[in-house]
């Protein structure tokens, strides 16, 4: 998120900063991170939400046939699914819901309402983000003599670092050939050693037959999520955009999408085997669902950001001339939203490749479900304890994620910063 919001500042505000001669420290404190301010606050709580999926999978492991638990909720509830308690199971989620709902009221609301200042826009929204716990907070005394009391450690702090850095025009220029190509020769010597390395591995252990087979579950999870993905961005973006667009139904919302971006895979995994299995659904296809259980979220919390940065005078100017339908999409929502949709979607699709290691194989009692991919391949091996075949699933997997970097999102980026920066 916040590399997105670096690459797409305006123009008028680096010129700005350009002109008043501003320190890299004092670009950073003034321009880059309040710019960034309103992404970084949704990504932050999709993260938040992102660590709760993976807690189960996190607090309780099982690697060489043998299990390591940490005491915590996460720990709880993969005992209960094993014992198939679905009374444990009910206290877990209901223990979950309390305390994503305290800290959305105590800690992400009131972070939310604060981050609406730095919006970039001519006019103020007449419904801005409210939380009774920023208003309190922002009323009382005691912030206020806080930041009097630590007021001149701040300001010497930030005068020390205004110091030791210089404007953008007065760094040194480095433009030598030869740092590049010393660079490029050190970068191709530890490329072609690993690439030595990982074939002698691959001969010794596995073998190439192992190799292909390995590559074609790596398809065959790429288009799972790929699938994943598009169906998100049909789904969540024009909810994404409705409630970045109106604050009062962020406030009945926002706790809604924390929750169910919060709630451990675990949970629904079981449920969903039986379901799979009642319905004769196959596992290959169900297991798109349980991974955009832990996925889809990022795009709808970025679509969240990228509404929220449209400014409102923008906005009002389509009402005024009465911009609807696809033609306000094209002309004001896509183009607003784009770079964060870019970031969504990059994060999203990180997490699928990752969800699908707990997605792609799953149990319930008894009774396990496999598909045909990567992420059950690197499961299955884990809990074999089989480290070649953890080496090999893990590295095609990288691979495949730089090779999309590389190949897409780059590009995605690209437009972003061209077409669509403001």
């Amino acid at each position: 998120s916040f590399y997105q919001s670096l690459r797409t500042v305006p123009k008028e505000l680096e010129e700005a900063a350009a002109l008043y001669r501003l320190s890299s420290w004092q670009r950073f404190t003034k321009l880059e991170v309040p710019w960034s301010m309103i992404g970084l606050v949704w990504n932050a709580m999709m993260s938040f939400g992102g660590s709760w999926f993976f807690l189960a999978a996190s607090e309780a492991i099982s690697v060489l046939n043998q299990k390591y638990t940490l005491p915590g909720v996460g720990s709880y509830v993969a005992a209960a699914v094993d014992a198939k308690d679905l009374h444990a199971l009910g206290w877990a989620a209901l223990t979950i819901a309390i305390v994503i709902v305290i800290v959305d009221q105590f800690f992400w609301r009131p972070v939310v309402a604060w981050a609406d200042k730095f919006r970039f826009e001519q006019s103020a929204s007449s419904d801005p983000p409210r939380s009774w716990v920023y208003d309190l907070v922002h009323e009382s005394e005691l912030p206020q003599r806080i930041g009097r009391f630590f007021a001149p450690l701040r300001d010497g702090f930030n005068a020390a670092m205004t110091a030791l850095t210089k404007p953008r025009d007065r760094w040194p220029i480095m433009d030598s050939p030869w740092s590049d190509r010393i660079f490029n020769a050190a970068l191709i010597v530890i490329t072609t050693g690993l690439i030595a390395l990982g074939v002698t591995f691959v001969l010794k252990t596995v073998g190439l037959a192992e190799v292909g087979r390995v590559i074609l579950l790596g398809f065959a999870t790429m288009a799972r999520v790929l699938v994943l993905l598009v169906f998100a961005t049909l789904v969540w973006t024009p909810i994404g955009v409705a409630i970045g667009f109106s604050p009062r139904l962020a406030r009945v919302l926002q706790p809604v999408a924390l929750f169910l971006a919060s709630f451990p895979a675990n949970f629904v995994f079981p449920f969903a085997t039986l379901a799979f299995i009642t319905y004769h659904i196959p596992i290959n296809w169900g297991s798109i669902l349980l991974m955009a259980l832990g996925s889809q979220w990022y795009i709808l919390f970025n679509a969240i950001a990228g509404a929220q940065t449209i400014p409102t005078d923008m906005r009002e100017m389509a009402d005024d001339i009465e911009l609807r339908g696809w033609l306000r999409w094209r002309r004001l929502i896509i183009p607003g939203i784009f770079p964060s949709w870019v970031t969504g979607a990059i994060t999203a699709s990180g997490g699928a490749w990752n969800a699908s290691i707990v997605s792609e194989i799953v149990s319930w009692g008894s009774t396990t479900l496999t598909a045909f991919g990567l992420g059950s391949y690197i499961a299955d091996a884990t809990n074999k304890g089989d480290w070649p075949r953890i080496t090999l699933g893990v590295g095609v997997m990288a691979i495949f994620v730089v090779v999309l970097n590389r190949t897409v999102w780059r590009r995605l980026y690209r437009i972003g910063e061209t077409r669509f920066a403001r």
